[in-house]
């Protein structure tokens, strides 16, 4: 069956690729050998590519002319089931093809003083794990709406921002009625670039 399917799946095994973020949750590329379940359902021959441990999965149909598979990829939940088809292509999905910036109807991020945030902000940050340092110094790493979207940063129907600070990574959320973030000081602006690759 490897032959009959798309580059992009073949490739990603090739390149090892064990686990990849979905819009809601972490996937498992993973075919399986056995799809009645869901053949029955469709009404014809599908791939199972992968899981996420609880009962769900993506496959693949197969093309009406010949044996090959197309790349729309398609949900299967188990509660109910459902069958829904997945808006991101195939590549994109297994992380072969970086995700364009979000643009949707959740507000921009913005500080508390309704200053946007951007790229390369050098700002100051309360760390929960090191509250008794106080406010420490922290640049934007990652912006929702402006850097190539990221699924560990936009899931769930929520956004954050990544902030680089001297002992790792932090990630407020973006208020998702407001766009402000809590707990994090505009200083001034930085030089990263916009593309927040």
């Amino acid at each position: 069956m490897n032959h009959r399917l798309p580059e992009s799946l073949r490739e990603a095994q090739n390149k090892g690729i064990d686990l990849f973020m979905g819009e809601n949750c972490e996937w498992k590329l993973e075919l399986e050998a056995s799809a009645k379940f869901i053949e029955e359902a469709v009404g014809g021959p599908v791939c199972i590519f992968a899981n996420n441990g609880y009962g769900d999965y993506l496959f693949l149909k197969k093309k009406r002319a010949g044996d090959d598979f197309d790349e729309n990829v398609f949900e299967f939940l188990h509660e109910g089931p459902e069958i829904n088809p997945v808006a991101e292509g195939l590549e994109t999905l297994l992380g072969l093809k970086e995700r364009p910036p979000s643009a949707d109807k959740y507000p921009k991020a913005a500080y508390e003083t309704g200053e946007p945030v951007q790229l390369g902000d050098r700002v100051q940050i309360k760390v929960w794990a090191e509250f008794w340092k106080g406010w420490q110094d922290g640049v934007v790493e990652y912006v929702p709406g402006v850097s190539k979207k990221k699924t560990q940063h936009e899931y769930g129907g929520l956004k954050w921002v990544a902030i680089k600070f001297r002992n790792g990574l932090i990630c407020p959320l973006v208020n998702p009625e407001s766009g402000k973030l809590k707990k994090v000081r505009f200083v001034g602006r930085g030089n990263l670039p916009t593309d927040g690759g």
